[in-house]
């Protein structure tokens, strides 16, 4: 006789989760919907699992639904899936678009999706048949060919798509998978994607998602994920693997222009710059603990969306960061999306920078302060020049924003500047002014803890002048 421990934990097994039920209205066996989301790869270990019993179960094909918004990683699951199991086969529906029907370019309208051809196409496998899979051009936003596609092996179809949850699929689905991940890396995943796939601007697709996708998404495709048996949480981070970062090395001593020149080469040029760093908070994060920010920039007029993601290597800062060139009228499409303001900085530097390093005295106007940059590709150089300048033992590992969340300065520091605030008034298309913003930044925030990732490097030894 098993203690009620031992229950407990059979219970609590991974594969113990999956069970079988018979379908209502057929003799086909579907699996009991797993209540709480899991993440990616457990998500993963039980669709296989669920696969191979409903195959063994279930006469014929068994076709597979897996949905979730634009960006959320629906292709990189299902492509998983079939290193897994390479005799599965995938039908994704973006390949059944019909480019006659979109309207505003808006691709994520339901009524884009030809549903007779892929209703067809599911109907023929169903019975034994071979059929031909359309072929979409997403570059020139047409149909390009056919490619045949023979029944499987397996007898497993997978059948991936922003809609394939939906009520005309539903019915013919033996299994229903959702992926979803949050507002702010499905944002830098859709970016990336549409960049390289689509050859598209990248206000362009962030203005696109605000205007389009998103509303799309809570209105057609939110509500056909509440019916998946299985749901995944992605917590792919779009920055892993992110390469050439830069490394940074920061302290609050005092160092003079003439020490800097001293260590620096005959070749290094000096320039003076002003900067403001908008800091905007994702959807759902707490200011206190956030580790993503949004950053836009206002560098000579000229605008910068910053993505990117704080990894320390104590005393290195890394900014892996990915930046797109905007405009600020974007800023109202990040706002409608739910992006709040939480910070903004102006900042005031002296720049010595030559080929291999950059050396900033940084005065930060609202903080009343000033610090020392040094930062460079080579971790090895910037650990060098800032020994050069005594800053050994001086070290701060954190970035600005991240320093204003120790010494809980956050309220203190969302004053607009006055020169800034004329510039963003001078837009009448704004959306939202950030001044409003301000007062909401605050508002329908819930609390999430980040981690701090870890890089470590190798060290040399290279000669500066003196």
């Amino acid at each position: 006789m098993s203690s009620p421990n031992s229950s407990q934990k059979k219970a609590a097994l991974l594969k113990d989760q999956v069970r079988l039920v018979k379908r209502k209205d057929s003799q086909r066996y579907e699996i009991a919907p797993i209540k709480d989301p899991l993440s990616f790869e457990k998500g993963f270990f039980l669709v296989i699992q669920a696969c191979q019993l409903l195959a063994q179960k279930n006469e014929g094909i068994l076709f597979v639904g897996l949905a979730g918004p634009s960006g959320a990683g629906k292709t990189i699951f299902s492509e998983k899936i079939l290193n897994f199991m390479p005799s599965v086969a995938l039908i994704s529906m973006d390949h059944y678009n019909d480019s006659s029907r979109i309207v505003d370019g808006n691709f994520d309208d339901p009524r884009l999706t030809d549903y007779d051809t892929l209703l067809q196409n599911i109907n023929d496998l169903k019975e034994g048949k071979q059929v031909e899979i359309p072929i979409y051009d997403f570059k020139s936003s047409s149909r390009v060919g056919y490619r045949t596609l023979e029944v499987p092996s397996s007898k497993i179809v997978i059948i991936e798509g922003i809609y394939a949850l939906s009520e005309k699929l539903r019915p013919l689905l033996d299994l229903r998978i959702s992926v979803t991940g949050g507002v702010h890396f499905d944002l830098v995943k859709r970016l990336l994607r549409d960049i390289q796939r689509a050859g598209q601007e990248p206000e362009q697709i962030i203005h696109q998602i605000s205007e389009t996708v998103y509303p799309m998404y809570k209105a057609f495709i939110e509500p056909d994920l509440q019916t998946a048996h299985i749901k995944i949480i992605n917590k792919f981070n779009p920055f892993t693997g992110f390469q050439s970062p830069t490394y940074i090395l920061k302290s609050s001593k005092n160092v003079t222009e003439d020490q800097i020149r001293l260590i620096m080469s005959e070749e290094h040029t000096e320039s003076m710059e002003q900067t403001y760093d908008i800091y905007l908070l994702p959807p759902g994060e707490d200011p206190e603990s956030c580790q993503s920010y949004l950053r836009m920039r206002n560098k000579d007029g000229k605008y910068n969306l910053m993505f990117e993601e704080w990894v320390t290597d104590n005393p290195f800062v890394i900014s892996p960061r990915i930046s797109f060139k905007v405009s600020v009228r974007l800023l109202g499409g990040l706002m409608a999306l739910g992006y709040t303001i939480a910070t903004i900085l102006k900042r005031n530097s002296h720049v010595f920078s030559e080929e291999r390093v950059c050396v900033k005295i940084d005065w930060l106007e609202q903080l009343n302060r000033g610090y020392i940059q040094v930062h460079g590709k080579d971790r090895t150089v910037v650990q060098h020049v800032a020994e050069l300048l005594g800053l050994e033992g001086t070290y701060i590992p954190r970035t600005y924003i991240e320093q204003i969340q120790l010494e809980k300065l956050l309220n203190e520091v969302t004053t607009l500047p006055e020169d800034l605030k004329t510039k963003l008034s001078m837009d009448d298309e704004l959306v939202s002014s950030p001044v409003n913003a301000l007062s909401q930044s605050s508002a329908d925030r819930v609390t999430r803890r980040s981690k701090h990732h870890k890089r470590k490097g190798q060290k040399s030894f290279l000669v500066y002048k003196i």
